[in-house]
C-alpha cells in the first residue's frame, strides 16, 4: 500500500497544495522553500512510532500566516457587527482559519482488509477512494466568538477602526480553543485508535548532528524507537528476567542487604523486627531508558570518535536497513527524512543514494519521502517521483509533464534541477557553444557574475510552464537564447513566453550561432584576420568563413572564447539576440537595487 495523493491547507507557509506522489517521493526545493512543512504535514494523520506520542495539536504559528491574515481583514471589515452580537455565525466560522491534511491511499488486492473502513467516495474512473483527514480547528465556535467579541470590547476604537490591531493578533485567533481530529477521507467518521494504529510514521530531521556525540548512549531517538517497537512481549519478558538476574548477582557481590540491615547483632528486638522488613529491589527501568543507554561502534570504538558524516551515514542505514523486515504489523509505515546528503563526501552519498534506491524496491510497507539539495538523490531516468517546492507551492512532475516531456528531461542528464528551478537569473542556451560565448562573456564583466547558464535543448515548452507555476510571483528570472533553424513556427510559439514579464525569448535571425556572430556589425572584418593568424584558414567570405567555423570541433569555439576573457578579442561583438538577454537579466538587477 502506499500514499498515492497529498492535500495540505492552510499549513505554515503552504496555503494550498495538492499533489499526487509516488512510492519514493523526493522534494526539492531552496532553503525556506517548504520542503519540511510539506514533511512534517504530511505525518499529521498518522500516529509516531513514539510509544505514548500525542503532539497532534498545532498552535498559532503553524497556521499559514495568508489565511489568518484574511481572517483579520474579516474582523476589521466586521468588527462592529461582531461587538454588536449581530454577526452571522456561519459566515465567522466561513473566516476562521483551519489546518487540513488529506491522505488518499492506493492498496493492493490483499491489503484492502487494511483499508476496509477508510473507503471515501468513488472517483471519475469508478474506482472506490481510500484515505484519512486530519483537521486542526475550533472546538466551539460560539465560544471562540464570544472570546473576540471580549477582546474587541477592550480595544480602543478611533474614527472606526481598531487601535493596535496588530499587537493582538495572538488573542484574536485564539487557538487554545482549537483541537484536532483524524477523520475518513470526506466524511464525519472519526477513526478509533485500533484502526489509526495500522498507520505510523517515523521522522528522522536534519537537525541530527549530535547523534552518538556522546560516548555514554546511542543518541538517536529515532533508534531507540525502532528497537523498541522490536521487542515483542515474550522479548520484553525476557529483558526483566535478565535484569533481575543480574540484580541479584550485584547484590549477593556487594553484600547489599548487610549495609542496609546495620542492626542485625542488635539487642533492641523492635529494631531488629523493623529492619528486617527492608530489603533492596531491582529498580529497572523503563524500557525506553534501558535501550538509551546502548551505543554503537564502528571497528571496535565507539562511535563518537568517528567523524560527523560517518556518524550520519551510520544512522540512516542503520535506519532504513531496520525497515527491511517481512513482518507487517501495519498497514502502511511513513518514513520521512530530511537532507539524506547532510556533511556526505561524493562517494557516502552514491553509496546511501543507491541504498535508497534499493529499499524503495524492497517489498514492505514503508514509504518513503524525503527532502534534499543534491542531484545525487534525484532518479533522472524516472521523474515521476519528484516534488519541486517553491515559496509553499508544490508541483509534482509526475502530474506536469507528459510521458515525452518526461522523457525529454531523462535525456539531459546533467541537467541540474536546483539551478534551472531557482537561479535568481538563469540562461538557457541550446548547446556547448552558446554555453562556451555566453560563459566566457559573464566572466569578463563583473556586473553579470550572479548569472547562471544551463545548455538546455530547445524543446523546453513543457518544463517551462513548470519554471512558471514555481516563480511567476518570484523574484526569479530566465533568459533563453534559441537558433532559429528555419522552423518559424516554433520561434512564434517559444516567443509567446515574452509576455510573462520575468521571461525573455531570443532567436537568431540566422539559421544558427556562428553566422550570427559572423554577421553582427563589425565582427566579419575581426574575425576574418583572427581565424587566418590563430588557425591558418583562408577566408573569402562572411558565408565562408561562418561556414567553416560551424563545421570546426568544440575546441575552435573553447579558444575563441578564451580569447574573449583574456582580451585578445575584446572588441567583438555579442550577436544582438544575446545581447538582448543579456540586458533582460541586467535591467532586473537594476531594479532590484533601485
Amino acid at each position: 500500500m502506499r500514499i498515492s495523493n497529498l492535500v495540505i491547507k492552510n499549513y505554515r507557509n503552504i496555503q494550498n497544495i495538492n499533489i499526487a506522489i509516488d512510492n519514493s517521493t523526493a522534494f526539492i526545493g531552496d532553503n525556506n522553500s517548504g520542503k519540511s512543512n510539506i514533511l512534517r504535514a504530511l505525518t499529521l494523520p498518522f500516529l509516531s512510532n513514539d510509544i505514548g506520542y500525542n503532539g497532534k495539536n498545532l498552535s498559532w504559528s503553524d497556521i499559514n500566516n495568508d489565511a489568518k491574515n484574511m481572517y483579520y481583514q474579516f474582523i476589521f471589515d466586521s468588527f462592529q457587527d461582531i461587538l454588536d452580537g449581530v454577526i452571522d455565525i456561519h459566515e465567522f466560522e466561513k473566516a476562521l482559519p483551519k489546518v487540513l491534511v488529506e491522505v488518499t491511499f492506493k492498496p493492493k488486492d490483499n491489503e484492502l482488509y487494511f483499508v476496509k473502513n477508510f473507503a471515501s467516495k468513488i472517483n471519475d474512473n469508478e474506482e472506490i477512494c481510500y484515505g484519512l483527514s486530519y483537521e486542526f480547528f475550533p472546538k466551539s465556535i460560539p465560544k471562540v466568538l464570544k472570546k473576540v467579541q471580549e477582546v474587541l470590547a477592550l480595544q480602543e476604537i478611533v474614527d472606526g477602526n481598531i487601535q493596535n490591531l496588530s499587537s493582538i493578533r495572538m488573542n484574536l485567533l485564539p487557538t487554545e480553543l482549537y483541537s484536532h481530529s483524524i477523520k475518513v477521507l470526506n466524511k464525519e467518521i472519526s477513526v478509533p485508535y485500533d484502526e489509526l494504529k495500522l498507520f505510523k510514521y517515523t521522522s528522522l530531521v536534519a537537525e541530527r548532528d549530535d547523534f552518538s556525540r556522546s560516548s555514554n548512549n546511542l543518541g538517536s531517538r529515532s533508534l531507540v524507537k525502532l528497537l523498541q517497537m522490536k521487542l515483542d512481549t515474550r522479548s520484553q519478558l525476557q529483558v526483566e528476567k535478565e535484569y533481575t538476574s543480574f540484580f541479584d548477582t550485584l547484590k549477593n557481590l556487594s553484600e547489599m542487604e548487610n549495609i542496609i540491615n546495620w542492626q542485625e547483632n542488635s539487642k533492641l528486638e523492635n529494631a531488629k523486627v523493623f529492619f528486617d522488613k527492608i530489603s533492596i529491589l531491582p529498580n529497572m527501568p523503563n524500557m525506553n531508558s534501558l535501550l538509551s543507554s546502548v551505543k554503537l561502534g564502528y571497528v571496535g570504538d565507539d562511535l563518537s570518535s568517528q567523524g560527523l558524516g560517518h556518524r550520519n551515514l551510520i544512522l540512516l542505514l542503520v535506519l532504513l536497513n531496520s525497515f527491511i523486515d517481512k513482518e507487517r504489523d501495519t498497514a502502511l509505515s511513513v518514513l520521512t527524512l530530511e537532507e539524506p546528503e547532510a556533511h556526505l563526501g561524493i562517494g557516502n552519498k552514491n553509496l546511501i543514494s543507491s541504498f535508497i534506491n534499493a529499499f524503495v524496491k524492497e517489498e514492505n510497507s514503508v514509504q518513503l519521502f524525503y527532502s534534499t539539495h543534491s542531484t545525487e538523490f534525484i532518479n533522472k531516468v524516472d521523474f515521476n517521483n519528484i516534488v519541486i517546492v517553491s515559496d509553499g507551492h508544490a508541483v509534482s512532475l509526475s502530474q506536469q509533464l507528459s510521458e515525452a516531456g518526461k522523457n525529454y528531461l531523462s535525456k539531459n542528464p546533467n541537467l541540474d534541477l536546483y539551478k534551472f528551478f531557482f537561479s535568481k537569473k538563469c540562461i538557457l542556451v541550446e548547446g556547448l557553444s552558446e554555453e562556451l560565448l555566453i560563459r566566457s562573456y559573464i566572466n569578463s564583466q563583473k556586473r553579470l557574475s550572479d548569472i547562471t547558464v544551463i545548455s538546455f535543448h530547445k524543446g523546453f515548452r513543457e518544463i517551462i510552464d513548470v519554471w512558471l507555476k514555481l516563480n511567476k510571483d518570484s523574484s526569479n528570472y530566465i533568459g533563453i537564447v534559441r537558433d532559429f533553424d528555419n522552423q518559424t513556427k516554433a520561434q512564434e510559439d517559444h516567443e509567446s513566453y515574452n509576455t510573462f514579464q520575468n521571461i525573455c525569448v531570443s532567436t537568431t535571425h540566422e539559421y544558427t550561432l556562428e553566422p550570427e556572430i559572423v554577421s553582427t556589425e563589425g565582427n566579419y572584418e575581426l574575425l576574418k584576420k583572427y581565424f587566418e593568424d590563430e588557425f591558418s584558414w583562408t577566408v573569402s567570405s562572411s558565408e565562408n568563413l561562418s561556414n567553416q567555423w560551424r563545421d570546426a570541433k568544440a575546441s575552435v569555439m573553447l579558444q575563441v572564447c578564451k580569447d574573449i576573457s583574456n582580451g585578445k578579442l575584446s572588441t567583438l561583438k555579442l550577436p544582438g539576440h544575446i545581447q538582448e538577454v543579456i540586458e533582460f537579466l541586467s535591467e532586473t538587477q537594476r531594479k532590484e537595487i533601485i
